[in-house]
């Protein structure tokens, strides 16, 4: 297997089904089956927009998703009869996985995988986005944790305890608790009895009410 370059996740991924593949394979009789010419479309289709000039020097602009060959290139590239190929294209149209885009100035197919995005970009798994959201709490429980100490020149005691209560509350919550830090220490007339973090957090303060 080639080494893959880093450079080469810039231009996206395909994803395919598993469901597509064994369903493909099961019923296929040939040797080059229509799975391996649909992955070919995607794989020819732009995944940012482009300008063709055709024969006639019409510009076309090709979007994202979409492929402009004709039928004779996309049999080269099926290695298919054009026949074929013209069976292919229509079948793939009649159940809904490309649309074909008409235009009146050029004989050139131009056609659109629907829903393109979904084949190429990668998904983040339910595990993923969980571990994304946790990292991100812990980002903004550590910009807390400095800010409160920085702010009200407090020892940084019980950081266990503080992260436990951190977490019980919701994002909004952890927002306005980085948010009204500055607002809280403002308001301390007495500061022997200014709250730790822990009772900071587990108190809610960052909810109190100022008269102003």
């Amino acid at each position: 297997m080639q080494k893959m370059n880093p450079q080469d996740i810039k231009y996206g991924y395909i994803i395919v089904p598993k469901t597509l593949l064994t369903e493909q394979f099961t019923n296929c009789d040939t040797h080059e089956g229509e799975v391996e010419a649909f992955l070919k479309i995607i794989m020819k289709t732009n995944y940012s927009e482009t300008q063709h000039t055709d024969y006639w020097n019409n510009v076309i602009v090709c979007q994202r998703g979409e492929s402009l060959h004709s039928y004779r290139s996309w049999s080269a590239i099926f290695h298919w009869p054009t026949s074929r190929t013209y069976r292919f294209i229509q079948q793939l149209k009649t159940n809904g996985i490309i649309e074909i885009i008409p235009h009146n100035d050029t004989a050139a197919l131009h056609i659109r995988i629907v829903n393109y995005d979904s084949w190429v970009n990668m998904p983040i798994p339910t595990a993923g986005r969980q571990l994304q959201k946790k990292k991100a709490s812990n980002e903004k429980f550590r910009l807390f944790w400095d800010d409160y100490h920085n702010i009200l020149q407090l020892p940084k005691e019980n950081i266990a305890k503080a992260q436990r209560i951190w977490k019980k509350l919701s994002e909004k919550e952890q927002q306005l608790a980085i948010d009204h830090i500055e607002e809280y220490y403002y308001h301390q007339t007495n500061m022997k009895f200014t709250l730790h973090a822990c009772s900071y957090l587990s108190n809610k303060a960052f909810l109190n009410e100022y008269e102003y």
